[in-house]
């Protein structure tokens, strides 16, 4: 992008825009002429290196570089949590491998390398789309600011892997949850996950205000969105996350136990909303927790190593199998999508086909194994 030529001093002069720099403001250059065909032969030069992608200032722009100013300059209204997101895709995924790069001398081979490793890393589909696309938008930046000609990310290609399966606990698991509530503050909000299928975010913001005993229920109004080392509450972001939901018979006992007058049902040791920090620190602790109540060893020194007996599990694996028992105790569609908390009934229906569909496949091993036995008994006669 140029200015109108004018002469100065007796030579012909043109404004010419490079792009931005690292604080988001225009990197411009001044091009001068004794006359008004020499000039202009320079702004061609200029603007053909520029679209050619080649760098017109004394120290090309790194990709780190870019990836800065596209994140402030170019998103000055997204939210803490879209901010942090990207961060941490900037930084985790690709700074470490083209961060240094300059942006001229990227292709598409660079990016296509990460996607590729990832992939042999077990990431998922989802994950690896999500890194194509920012490291695309970063670069159209360059783009439209004329510093390369073409976008050399758009054509990387993100292998389909399928998505793990959600499984429910097992009933190992399910025990151990049951039992051992007590000993670990996270033991409670454990049992309130399992036998109400709240999220963890919805836990997290719950007041036990929004619990009522009497009535047996429980209001959820509100979920916690958790950065690193700070979270705020926020309103459901559809209808359907403003629920009223049953507390069964075997949560009461737990909750008249632990309860408290006001306040956080499930929160940081100082009495605060948890942060993601927190929340992965209490979580694990957790798990330590269940882990030595099965036998197994916390390791506290060097000489001393963690001796796990049990698999980890996760809070969407307590919501997960909150649905199992819904389905299992034959709630109908629509019940289970008001107590889950889903927009959209598909979403519900999608659980309780899978659902259908293990429980066929379990029906027809069990047959076979029945039928096996069977041809195998050899009878007298």
């Amino acid at each position: 992008m140029a200015t109108g030529s004018n002469k100065v001093r007796g030579l012909y002069q043109k404004n010419i825009v490079l792009g931005r720099k690292e604080d988001g403001s225009y990197m411009r250059k001044t091009l001068y002429g004794k006359t008004k065909k020499e000039l202009e032969m320079k702004y061609i030069e200029i603007t053909q290196d520029l679209n050619n992608g080649l760098a017109v200032w004394e120290k090309g722009m790194t990709f780190k570089e870019l990836a800065y100013i596209w994140l402030d300059q170019y998103n000055p209204i997204a939210n803490e949590r879209w901010r942090y997101t990207q961060e941490l895709i900037i930084s985790k995924h690709i700074l470490p491998s083209i961060g240094l790069l300059n942006v001229k001398d990227l292709r598409q081979i660079h990016l296509q390398t990460i996607i590729s490793g990832m992939a042999k890393s077990g990431y998922s589909t989802r994950t690896m789309k999500g890194i194509k696309q920012t490291a695309t938008r970063i670069m159209a930046v360059a783009v439209d600011s004329d510093l390369i000609l073409r976008n050399p990310f758009q054509g990387v290609k993100v292998p389909v892997i399928e998505a793990k399966e959600r499984l429910p606990i097992t009933p190992e698991q399910f025990k151990l949850v049951n039992e051992h509530w007590r000993g670990n503050r996270m033991g409670a909000a454990a049992m309130i996950m399992l036998y109400t299928g709240i999220r963890k975010g919805e836990l997290l913001a719950l007041k036990w205000e929004d619990i009522d005993l009497e009535k047996r229920t429980m209001r959820i109004s509100k979920s916690l969105s958790m950065l690193k080392n700070q979270s705020k509450v926020k309103t459901p972001k559809t209808k359907a996350g403003k629920r009223e939901i049953p507390i069964p018979n075997i949560l009461l006992p737990v909750l008249i136990e632990v309860r408290k007058p006001k306040g956080l049902v499930c929160s940081s040791a100082r009495n605060s909303p948890m942060t993601e920090v927190a929340y992965k620190r209490a979580w694990e602790s957790y798990m330590f927790h269940l882990n030595e109540c099965a036998g197994g060893i916390t390791g506290n020194s060097r000489k001393t190593k963690t001796v796990w007996v049990i698999e980890k599990f996760t809070a969407h694996q307590l919501r997960h199998t909150y649905a199992t028992m819904l389905f299992d105790a034959n709630v109908d569609i629509k019940s289970a999508q008001m107590f889950l908390g889903h927009s959209d009934i598909e979403v519900t229906l999608n659980i309780y086909t899978h659902l259908s569909k293990f429980k066929t496949d379990e029906a027809i091993e069990s047959l076979n194994g029945h039928l096996d036995k069977l041809s195998e008994m050899k009878y007298e006669c």
